[in-house]
């Protein structure tokens, strides 16, 4: 008899120390993620009908723990009320309301669990109680999209030139903004829908190369891609387009910033 009261009063412990732990440990002030209150009520009167995941909540959330015990004292308080439980009624309750008792003893399985798991946290070892929700310290704001301007170059009047040939002098240097651009490249009346190595080359360095495709629109053919120059420095450079026979456009550009462009439409 006295091994049975220890071991109830120690269960009792357990379970004091569950609540008190639950209901203090885990602040949620913004209530972050936190179900409504019918939710509760369902888990407190019938949780049989209640997801596993509100169980995990509770594991995590004070304030939603708190108003569950809430919930629990008060389905005890009516329970008793209109039955008038007394001990000799209290064990013939399960055989008139089987239904009822199964909920209770689901109630008292489900908080046993809860503190087996936080039990468990605390024997680790250096293992300090794990916030699950945490409200965010601040907003990040959203990241700022690159607006890519459109920007035409005409090369259908560049005489173009075969292998390391040298192209002419007389081309007109074309200045382009440096600024992410929406490109849209020219190419002479007859060239082929093909492949083409697009380079931009400064002297003798490159700056990039890439393989673009050409298609035929409104009677012309044209190559179009997104490039960011922005992060180029003011200068000469020479835009080339290559095909795979080799045959090459070099075009002279002048790449400015925004606000030393003169503004209007590029030739």
């Amino acid at each position: 008899m006295k091994d049975r009261r220890d071991f109830e009063k120690k269960d009792n412990e357990l379970l004091d120390f569950a609540r008190s732990y639950l209901s203090e440990s885990f602040p949620n002030p913004e209530r972050q993620g936190c179900p409504p209150d019918g939710a509760l009520r369902s888990l407190a009167f019938d949780p049989r009908k209640t997801q596993p995941s509100l169980t995990e909540h509770l594991a995590g959330c004070s304030p939603c723990f708190a108003r569950y015990s809430e919930l629990l004292t008060q389905f005890k308080s009516q329970t008793e009320s209109e039955h008038k439980w007394s001990w000799k009624r209290l064990s013939a309750w399960p055989k008139a309301h089987p239904l009822l008792a199964g909920t209770i003893v689901t109630c008292a399985v489900v908080i046993a669990i809860v503190a087996g798991i936080l039990l468990n946290r605390l024997r680790q070892p250096n293992s300090p109680p794990v916030q699950v929700r945490k409200a965010p310290s601040h907003v990040s704001p959203p990241q700022q999209v690159a607006a890519y301007s459109p920007f035409s170059i005409d090369l259908s009047k560049i005489s173009p030139v075969r292998g390391s040939q040298e192209p002419p002098s007389t081309s007109r240097r074309i200045r382009v903004p440096s600024s992410p651009l929406h490109l849209t490249l020219i190419l002479p009346l007859g060239s082929e829908e093909q492949s083409y190595r697009v380079t931009l080359q400064a002297g003798t360095k490159q700056i990039w190369s890439k393989s673009m495709p050409a298609h035929l629109t409104n009677g012309q053919v044209l190559i179009r891609f997104d490039e960011d120059l922005s992060n180029l420095e003011s200068g000469r450079y020479d835009l080339e387009v290559a095909s795979p026979t080799g045959i090459r456009l070099v075009q002279p550009v002048s790449i400015e910033s925004v606000s030393r462009r003169e503004t209007g439409p590029s030739k």
